[in-house]
């Protein structure tokens, strides 16, 4: 399997429409310009990796990308409307050249006053002490890019739903494979390699982060894959993050059971697992406030509260970690609206403190104005168990 065989997006259209959607935003905020450091923003607005590099975002036209000139020949590439940095960022940021801020500035003033927005806001992803107290000193109106970020990332564009159908056929090879090599006496850590193996054939960018946990690494969630065999009659979860393709991040959980007779105990808390996803899926629809949603999860047995409350019952996903909005109890304040095309990873993870066992499912969806389309819809669960 192939991502090349399968691509049904249009990579410049996606960008043209992720430029849109920054400079509404910087509109609606009333920023002039956008200046992005970070590695994750700075491959969503040129879509593609830029080592060191850094894009100018203006509220009109196009952005402009400052890149190294041993990175310009394969920039060119996808994105025409490229620069040289205007001060040595590694040397700004360890303070090694009293004159690199005073240049930052210069630049930062210059950019905006090529592109209209001298006097107004600019705001900045990721800044150093040193270049933002210059930035202050100068009067230069800075704000932080982060919110604005967030509110744009979070929402998909179609082509970005799109690549989201073919990252969920990645994982479900993947955690199929993982499924199929199952047995007694295979590591946490044997599995996780075949995974990313796996990951890549079926044309994967590369994986994030990977969670292997057998027996009782499951309860509590120990994370990260050991040299732990695994043994009949136990349950084991996979949580994968993996980047598909324009860097664009999945979040799945699956837990299967090792053996062919699982216990009465462990085919009910599977149940109520799968049971609570299943219902939870359902609730998250556009124009829903999250305290609505929250209000509207089925519930959760008293038993599983106190473990279950480290998790997001949804959250966010795009380009980074566990995004842009995290859905729970504890942000009961932050009570926005769920908009279309919003992609969320809906969690549940059940298992009672000082048991051994516990069941961790996660899907990812896309927020509709209906019931919401499950992204995840082909990655397997385990047969035996699943209702």
């Amino acid at each position: 399997m192939s991502t090349d065989a399968t691509k049904t997006w249009d990579p410049q259209r996606l960008k043209r429409d992720r430029l849109r959607m920054l400079q509404d935003e910087m509109k609606l905020r009333d920023i002039a310009a956008l200046y992005l450091s970070d590695q994750t923003n700075v491959r969503y607005a040129l879509d593609q990796h830029v080592p060191g590099g850094e894009v100018f975002v203006p509220a009109d036209g196009e952005a402009l990308g400052l890149v190294r000139g041993r990175d310009m020949g394969y920039v060119s590439r996808g994105h025409s409307n490229l620069r040289p940095p205007f001060y040595d960022r590694s040397a700004l940021r360890a303070g090694t050249d009293p004159e690199q801020a005073a240049r930052f500035v210069r630049g930062i003033r210059e950019l905006m006053d090529e592109h209209g927005g001298g006097g107004g806001q600019i705001a900045f992803d990721a800044l150093p002490v040193d270049p933002l107290l210059a930035l202050v000193a100068a009067e230069v109106r800075v704000v932080d890019a982060d919110p604005l970020m967030e509110h744009v990332v979070t929402v998909k564009t179609p082509d970005e739903v799109t690549i989201y159908r073919t990252v969920s056929e990645i994982e479900a090879h993947a955690i199929g494979a993982f499924r199929d090599a199952l047995r007694p006496g295979v590591t946490e850590n044997e599995l996780a390699g075949l995974v990313v193996t796996a990951w890549h054939e079926a044309g994967g960018e590369d994986i994030a982060q990977l969670n292997i946990c057998a027996g009782e690494n499951m309860n509590p969630w120990v994370r990260w894959p050991t040299d732990r065999p695994l043994k009949e009659g136990e349950f084991v979860g996979i949580d994968i993050h993996g980047r598909g393709p324009s860097g664009l991040r999945g979040d799945t959980s699956r837990t299967f059971f090792v053996g062919r007779a699982p216990s009465a105990e462990q085919r009910d808390l599977y149940r109520r697992a799968h049971e609570y996803i299943t219902g939870a899926v359902a609730e998250f629809r556009a124009g829903r406030s999250y305290s609505e949603v929250l209000e509207a999860l089925p519930p959760i047995p008293e038993q599983y509260h106190a473990r279950f409350a480290d998790y997001n019952p949804g959250h966010g996903v795009g380009m980074g970690n566990s995004g842009f909005p995290k859905i729970n109890q504890r942000r009961r304040g932050a009570n926005e609206d769920l908009k279309v095309n919003q992609m969320l990873a809906i969690e549940c993870y059940f298992g009672e403190v000082g048991s051994p066992q516990a069941v961790k499912l996660e899907e990812v969806i896309c927020v509709r104005d209906g019931p919401p389309e499950v992204m995840t819809a082909l990655v397997p669960y385990d047969e035996a168990l699943a209702p």
